[in-house]
């Protein structure tokens, strides 16, 4: 079994590593390191652990008195609050010459947490399912739950380089709208996953497909106007 677990782990990774190289040359006019972008890939590692410690204090102090709650309010926030605030560390804000530059890094950090995420899924399940439903099981996290993550915070990062940008607002306060509007897709993937409709999920993902594209044409639109360096700016740490 354990053969089993370590070959969907090394899938599910070498899968991760394809949908890396296509954030990195979906960036036609000027691709980002790769060195830089497995490191934000990293992040979304130190993401999960940040968004687990947050559900799990909520969880300790018996403010989410239901599983749905944490499922639908509190993981989708935490979970998102933690990506983003990676995605946003001075290290990736400095890269980010250009604006579309910060889809490509959150997108590398949220990837980064789906992979974690999903290998945990795997470890997790494999004493209770068979292979070929765990098998079942990495598929499914492979082709929607990655895709979620990633527009969901594709949405949020866009937010708050609009809000920078154009309404010079600060840090903190980008930061919490843009979780608010990243959490509700996430939350509504994480409902449609629990009533087990694949169908509905499958029509999120690919909402969510159309919402990076939308991202990714908002950003290039503020390119003219775009302020360099963006680390520089005000109220930013």
């Amino acid at each position: 079994m354990i053969v089993h677990v370590l070959s969907l782990i090394v899938i599910t990774f070498v899968y991760a590593m394809l949908v890396l190289l296509v954030i990195r040359f979906s960036d036609v006019e000027k691709m980002e390191a790769f060195k830089t972008l497995l490191l934000a890939f990293v992040f979304g590692f130190a993401a999960a652990i940040v968004a687990a410690s947050i559900e799990s204090l909520i969880a300790f102090l018996g403010v989410a008195v239901t599983s749905i709650f944490m499922v639908i309010i509190v993981a989708p926030i935490a979970e998102e609050y933690a990506k983003l605030y990676m995605s946003t560390s001075r290290y990736f804000i400095e890269e980010m010459d250009e604006p579309e530059d910060a889809l490509i890094y959150a997108a590398c950090v949220a990837l980064g947490f789906a992979f974690i995420e999903n290998v945990l899924y795997i470890v997790t399940f494999s004493l209770e399912l068979s292979y070929v439903q765990l098998v079942d099981l990495t598929i499914q996290r492979m082709f929607l739950c990655i895709p979620i993550h990633i527009a969901a915070t594709s949405i949020g990062i866009t937010v708050y380089i609009y809000l920078r940008e154009i309404y010079d607002y600060n840090h903190i306060e980008a930061l919490v709208l843009a979780v608010a509007s990243a959490a509700p897709l996430h939350a509504a993937y994480n409902l449609m996953a629990i009533t087990g409709s694949l169908t509905m999920a499958s029509i999120i993902v690919i909402l969510s497909i159309v919402a990076i594209t939308f991202a990714w044409l908002m950003l290039r639109s503020m390119k003219p106007t775009y302020k360099l360096p963006l680390p520089h700016h005000k109220n930013l740490y």
